[in-house]
């Protein structure tokens, strides 16, 4: 048996204001047997995206650079606000 890991759902959010207010991504999971006839597949959850290097899914292969530093600071300010390093 075998699982793969597919790219299913990338969704970003704006706020009133036109601001980003977030980001995630969803996969898809499809197992198959040794004879690669499908057994069975999901959806899993929501992930949020990851920037500048951090664990989750690889935000800078989709988008150019200024968008990735540009969420990447609103990563860091939304954590500072929050209080957390």
């Amino acid at each position: 048996m075998k699982t793969e890991k597919h790219a299913y759902e990338f969704l970003v959010r704006w706020d009133r204001d036109g601001r980003l207010s977030g980001a995630h991504a969803q996969f898809r999971y499809v197992t198959r047997d040794e004879d690669g006839a499908v057994l069975g597949e999901f959806i899993g959850a929501a992930e949020p995206v990851a920037v500048a290097g951090a664990d989750g899914f690889p935000l800078s292969d989709i988008l150019d650079q200024t968008l990735t530093a540009a969420l990447a600071e609103r990563d860091a300010l939304a954590a500072r606000l929050a209080g957390t390093p």
